[in-house]
């Protein structure tokens, strides 16, 4: 759990960029051929400087810009009034989380993440001797846990990264906590690598910290199977042992979202 994700060097940028040294030329001559030459050396520093620039941060486009949407599921402002809640309670190196973010949640947040309230919880055990977290599948599994609460933390009013990033994490589970796995999920949905590893290897704790308040949450609401998922505080659907269990109202994605529909048009 003391493991720390040690972000990469870009691609150096060049100490100096050298430049073709252009043929002697013996002056004077025309006005014309002048002319020509300086046009020629103007183009070249021009082309050479686009090129290093490329060259330095090849794969970083959100450095200099706004990263472009990942997905297709609008922005939704999270810890606002006048939503519905809808929550998932999984484990990150779980096939069934994996089944349920990609069949349920993320197709069903397409359509309605505008009128939810949504989190992602986890499911661990705490020692109420030690305070200690542990976790199913082990540390790296507790691990991919705090990487995605961290996530939730860093960005609490955009579900498009938090939830975008965590599925994306999620979807390759066993290869959790892979750097280049998590440098990829990172870069794909626009969070700060930087800030994602000084959270998650904190020397006060935070990521831990997280993981515990989470755990205490899912055992506090009852919830034992990974994935489960609640809408308005009660089980809508259990996703366990790769089949849908408990979900009254249907299992399909537009079952949800007619139940989210209702909810909202309620409140």
């Amino acid at each position: 759990m003391d493991e720390k994700f040690h972000y990469y060097n870009v691609y150096a940028r060049p100490s100096s960029i050298s430049q073709p040294s252009p043929r002697p030329f013996r002056a004077p001559r025309s006005r014309r051929l002048r002319t020509i030459f300086l046009a020629s050396c103007l183009i070249a520093i021009l082309f050479f400087s686009q090129l290093s620039l490329r060259h330095v941060h090849p794969s970083l486009p959100f450095l200099s810009s706004p990263p472009s949407p990942p997905t297709q599921f609008p922005l939704s402002p999270a810890n606002k009034t006048g939503k519905v809640p809808l929550e998932a309670h999984i484990m990150s190196k779980c096939p069934d989380a994996k089944d349920c973010l990609r069949e349920m949640i993320v197709p069903a947040m397409e359509k309605v993440a505008d009128k939810v309230d949504f989190r992602l919880s986890y499911i661990g055990t705490v020692d109420p001797s030690s305070d200690s977290v542990s976790c199913k599948h082990g540390p790296d599994e507790c691990l991919g846990n705090m990487l995605s609460l961290c996530t939730q933390t860093l960005y609490p009013n955009s579900t498009l990264i938090s939830l975008g990033f965590s599925t994306c994490m999620i979807s390759s589970y066993r290869d959790i906590p892979s750097r280049p796995l998590i440098q990829n999920c990172a870069l794909e949905h626009g969070v700060d690598f930087e800030k994602l590893n000084d959270c998650v290897s904190s020397e006060e704790g935070k990521g831990v910290d997280l993981l515990r308040e989470s755990v205490e949450r899912s055992r506090e609401k009852g919830v034992k199977y990974s994935c489960t998922v609640r809408l308005d505080e009660e089980i809508r659907c259990v996703r366990d042992g790769g089949k849908w269990k408990q979900c009254e109202g249907g299992s399909g994605v537009g079952d949800l979202v007619r139940d989210v529909e209702r909810l909202y048009a309620q409140l």
